[in-house]
């Protein structure tokens, strides 16, 4: 079976050939079920690439939640380590290959309620957004908005 684009390529070629439409009617035909064979592989091709990607992400996600579970682990088994360490009395030990050190907790602030906080405290953060659907409207209204232009996108599939 040909490519694509060769199908496509031929097809045009007829169509622009200036032959009458009867003498070229089969080969259209030919042409046109190539085409929709091609293209009824490709969508497939689609179909199954989208379910391998979302099993992927599903995949993703779930050794993503694992992650977050030996995390926890992790930090459950330094804290039984800590607590040990601080009942036993000791603020170091070796242990075969390992050296482990319990260190003083630094001091963190603890934010009770924010609006009671001094205003020389608190810091602005400022996030420009452009409104692209404001621009798009006034340039499609013909009015100029420096710095800004339509520009026709990517043509898209639309797939049922």
């Amino acid at each position: 079976m040909s490519k694509l684009y060769e199908i496509a390529k031929d097809y045009a070629k007829l169509m622009d050939s200036g032959l009458p439409l009867e003498i070229i009617a089969d080969t259209i035909e030919g042409i046109e079920g190539e085409l929709t064979d091609k293209i009824e592989q490709l969508l497939s091709i689609i179909k199954n690439e989208r379910y391998y990607s979302d099993s992927l992400k599903q995949e993703a996600k779930s050794l993503s939640e694992r992650a977050s579970v030996v995390d926890n682990k992790i930090e459950s088994i330094k804290d039984y380590i800590i607590n040990s360490l601080e009942t036993a009395g000791k603020k170091s030990i070796r242990a075969g290959l390992h050296q482990v050190t319990v260190r003083v907790p630094s001091k963190q602030v603890d934010i009770i309620d924010e609006s009671l906080i001094p205003v020389e405290y608190i810091e602005y953060e400022t996030k420009v957004k452009i409104d692209k659907l404001a621009i798009k409207h006034k340039l499609t209204n013909g009015d100029l908005v420096p710095g800004a232009k339509i520009k026709i996108g990517k043509p898209s599939l639309l797939i049922k």
